[in-house]
Parts: C-alpha cells; sequence; structure tokens
C-alpha cells in the first residue's frame, strides 16, 4: 500500500512503523489528523499453502541480522507478544549495584491511563495473581490470561509445589473465542502467518490505514528531517521513494525509526543553526544507552523430546525488587517459546545444541542494564559503527541465575545454565525524554527541545528499562504523545484542512 503519490502536505509525518510509529498513526488517526507513515520496508506475506505447513515463519529465515532488516511493523513482527507494564518503582532513581537508573521525567500514573488503552488495543492477556511486582491498574487485564499447553501446566505444578510463586506472562494474542491463534509451537521470534500476533502492524496500522486519515509509503528512506531557517520548528522531510528524492511538508514530523535509526536521522539532519545534528545541542544524542542483561537456562524435561506447543506463559517475578540477603531490585525469570536456535550455533556444535532444545524448555532471566552518558552509539560520520554497552550488574545477574537454577532443581529438573557474560536485550535509550536539555534529547511529551513540531516516539526515549519487556511502554508512550499532538498544544496541526491540494 502506497501513499498519494502526488500529496505534498500532510499533518504529520510518521518516520518508522514499529510499536511506536504505528501506534502514534493510530492515536492521530482518531482526531482526523492526515498522517503520512514512511518506512523503509514493505509488507511481510504469508506462503503458507496447505493447512499442515507451519504457522510461523523463523526470523532468521528472513534476514541473519534484525538491525539490519525493515519491514511493515518493525520488529513487532517477530516479537514474543510479551506486554508487560514497567513497574511502579522503575519510574523513580532505583539503586542498583552498579549505579543509581534514572528517574523518569512522569510518573506510573501519568502512563497509566495509556497502559490500560495499549492493552485493549494490542489484546492483552494477563493476570495480577502471582506477581508481587505487578503495579496498580484501575482495571483488569481486558483478556484473561493464556491457559499453559500440557507440557507446561506439569511443570507449573512441579515449582509451586516447591514454593515458588509463579504469574502468567501478560500476552497480546487474538486468542479466545473467534480468535485466530491456535497457540502454535512457532510464535517467538517468528512471523505470524495468521496474523494472530497482536503486533503494531495488525493492531495499530491496519486500523489506522482503514480510517482513511493515513497513508503508508512503502520502501522508502527518510533522509534528512527539515527545518526552519531558524531551526525553530519541523517543516518536512526529505524522502527517497522510486529511485527520486521528494520534499515532503508537514507541521508535525515524528521520528520512530528505533534506538538506532532515529539518532541517526536526528543527526544527518544537521543545520547551520543545528551544526551537530537536532537535538544534539548538549551532546546527548546517541547517549545514554540502556536495556536488560539477559541469560539462557535450560531445564530438562526427561528422555523424551518436548512436543511443540507454545510454551511462552510462564514466569517468575518474584525477585524482582530483591531477595533475602540481596540489596539490589534483581529481575524476571521467563519462559521463552520454542525457537530452533541451534540453527544460529556453529555447525559442529549444531547436533548437541539440537538435542539439547528439544528436551528442554528454554527459559531466561533478565536484569537491568544501567545508562551513563558514555554508553550509546558510535558514529563514523553519520554511520553507527559500534556500541558502547549499557552497564551490566554482574552480581546481581549472577545472583538471579542462583536463584533460576535453584527454583528449577527443587521443582525436580536438571538445569543447564552455563555461567556466562550476559548478552544486552530490549536497548533503550540515545534520545531520552527529560526535563532537562542537558542530559535529554526530548521532553516529556516526547518533543525535541528547542524544536517546535520535532518529536521521537519508540524505545530512544526511554530513560531506562527496568527488568520488563519494554514493548507496552513504547505503545503507552506512542498513545501519550499522540493525545498531545492531537490536542494541539504546541499548536502546529493545521487548522485549514480545507487548502487546495495538489491535482492527483
Amino acid at each position: 500500500m502506497d501513499a498519494q503519490p502526488d500529496r505534498q502536505r500532510y499533518d504529520a509525518i510518521v518516520v518508522g512503523s514499529g510499536a511506536g510509529g504505528s501506534t502514534l498513526a493510530y492515536q492521530l488517526s482518531r482526531s482526523g489528523i492526515r498522517v503520512l507513515v514512511i518506512e523503509r520496508g514493505g509488507f511481510l506475506k504469508p506462503t503458507r499453502v496447505n493447512a499442515t505447513d507451519p504457522i510461523g515463519k523463523y526470523m532468521h529465515h528472513f534476514v541473519s541480522n534484525s538491525r539490519e532488516s525493515f519491514f511493515v511493523g518493525g520488529q513487532t513482527k517477530f516479537y514474543g507478544s510479551a506486554l508487560y507494564r514497567m513497574r511502579e518503582r522503575d519510574f523513580g532513581a532505583v539503586e542498583h549495584e552498579m549505579g543509581v537508573s534514572p528517574a523518569w521525567p512522569i510518573s506510573y500514573s501519568d502512563l497509566e491511563p495509556y497502559y490500560e488503552g495499549a492493552e485493549t488495543l494490542y489484546r492483552v492477556h494477563g493476570s495480577p495473581d502471582g506477581d508481587p511486582s505487578e503495579p496498580p491498574r484501575a482495571r483488569p487485564f481486558p483478556f484473561p490470561p493464556v491457559r499453559h499447553e500440557p507440557v507446561v501446566s506439569e511443570f507449573v505444578g512441579r515449582i509451586e509445589q516447591s514454593g515458588t510463586r509463579i504469574s502468567a506472562v501478560p500476552l497480546g494474542l487474538d486468542y479466545g473465542p473467534n480468535g485466530r491463534c491456535v497457540l502454535c509451537a512457532t510464535c517467538d521470534r517468528y512471523y505470524c502467518q495468521l496474523d494472530a500476533k497482536m503486533d503494531a502492524e495488525i493492531a495499530a496500522l491496519r486500523p489506522a490505514l482503514a480510517s482513511g486519515h493515513v497513508h503508508l509509503m512503502e520502501y522508502a528512506d527518510c533522509l534528512r528531517v527539515l527545518t526552519t531557517a531558524d531551526g525553530a520548528r519541523a517543516t518536512g522531510v526529505v524522502v527517497r521513494h522510486l529511485d527520486r528524492e521528494r520534499v515532503i511538508h508537514a507541521d508535525v514530523v515524528a521520528v520512530c525509526a528505533g534506538v538506532t535509526g532515529s539518532s541517526a536521522l536526528l543527526r544527518r539532519s544537521r543545520t547551520s543553526k543545528h551544526p551537530d545534528g537536532l537535538g544534539n545541542a548538549t551532546g546527548c544524542l546517541g547517549r545514554y544507552l540502556a536495556g536488560h542483561s539477559a541469560g539462557l537456562i535450560f531445564p530438562f524435561m526427561g528422555w523424551s523430546q518436548v512436543p511443540p506447543a507454545y510454551t511462552k506463559t510462564v514466569a517468575i517475578n518474584g525477585y524482582y525488587n530483591g531477595a533475602p540477603g540481596w540489596p539490589y531490585p534483581l529481575g524476571v525469570i521467563q519462559m521463552a517459546g520454542q525457537m530452533p536456535f541451534w540453527e544460529q550455533v556453529p555447525k559442529p556444535l549444531r547436533p548437541l545444541a539440537r538435542v539439547l532444545g528439544t528436551h528442554a524448555l528454554t527459559c531466561f532471566y533478565m536484569t537491568e542494564a544501567l545508562p551513563t552518558r558514555d554508553t550509546g552509539l558510535m558514529f563514523d560520520g553519520d554511520n553507527v559503527v559500534g556500541r558502547i554497552p549499557p552497564v551490566h550488574n554482574l552480581k546481581t545477574f549472577f545472583k538471579l541465575r542462583d536463584l533460576a537454577v535453584d527454583s528449577f532443581r527443587r521443582a525436580g529438573r536438571r538445569v543447564l545454565a552455563r555461567r556466562r557474560a550476559p548478552r544486552t536485550w530490549h536497548e533503550v535509550g540515545t534520545a531520552r525524554f527529560g526535563c532537562d536539555p542537558a542530559t535529554s534529547v526530548v521532553d516529556p511529551n516526547c518533543q525535541v527541545h528547542g524544536i517546535e513540531g520535532l518529536f521521537v516516539v519508540d524505545a530512544s526515549v526511554l530513560p531506562s528499562a527496568g527488568a520488563v519487556n519494554t514493548t507496552l511502554t513504547i505503545i503507552a508512550l506512542a498513545l501519550r504523545a499522540g493525545d498531545h499532538i492531537a490536542r494541539g498544544v504546541t499548536g502546529m496541526i493545521s487548522a485549514d484542512h480545507e487548502a487546495p491540494r495538489p491535482a492527483r
């Protein structure tokens, strides 16, 4: 689906169609605002022919590096649909082993109504039972938790009998009566060919496009954001589409291209008034990278192979705020979906990895990795050539590993959990929001400091990642930013929708 090719002006331009961009476009469309969504990729299309064909298509069968891939819906096309609210204490300054996780410029209560809207829009199934870290909510989850498959249910029973509390993973799925989800084994890190996963395209962009107020430009590269001569406000973008460059004007430009893409776009949009890039007057652009420290753990189920099943329904969140004898927050232990991870290991190790993957459940443990001014993207000119990773709380990370191993062993399972350095997951930051321009790129409404009409609405604005999956928070922030723009607080939405338009 392409944008109307001759229109040169919109009320708002959204760059990127991931969780932030698609949700923002949806929210703006509800107010009748004319929006152009620019996406570097195109739609993923099902190739499933027979009922016996796998429902999901594994991410690594599409691309070797997800950071270099672009699709309508962004990386949510392959996410595991875990849609958590950040915990209430995550919005304040939290002391950790290696430093302090920064306070947010808004509170949990500011975002709570938008969390509720996000859970409804993305059809989140969940329950607060068994989760002492669950934040307060005005209303229950919109849908009940997804049921455990038999192999998971048996394991859950063992864990609970051993004294460990478990909770349901909140999941964004079209599941239930008349729903498309059949709880297959090909979900986490898979593209769903039934459109049963409530990703950004399915949940937000499709209804936005159906409104008639939103248009999508596929396979288009946003080259730079344009501003007025004095650099005080955004006026549009330059895009490369169908092998030619075009200027498209708008009173609002929302950059929603992700942790790397948003910073790179703002950097290459430099002008004489903003010589180091838009939003980079104090050198914060690309800095303050945060995220999660993650490790894998494999509880063995026995000599028989684990049957194909939907397994991503169980979490242990009782250690989120700490544990007896440990002074710092820890994090979460969560069951993952069934994934052929052995396809990504060196060939000599694949047979052993396959045996492991087919006789054990895959779980992960995840703690918070902290931002500093030094963590972030490394540029060579306008190209991102590397990262300085966030600060891992290593003792905390290994403490959570030990607690996970102990929980599973007390449930009567042998466990493989190599003691190895954490991986960085769920990166956030690089254009974080805050009240002080000296330490942030955008304000609490996600508008770039000092540039009217220019917004950033994606993972890059989060000051910290907490220790739960971050996608629902990105969605909630997009709904909130959409309300702010639609209300016309900044006075930038064009009031003259009856102005003459170019002939088609």
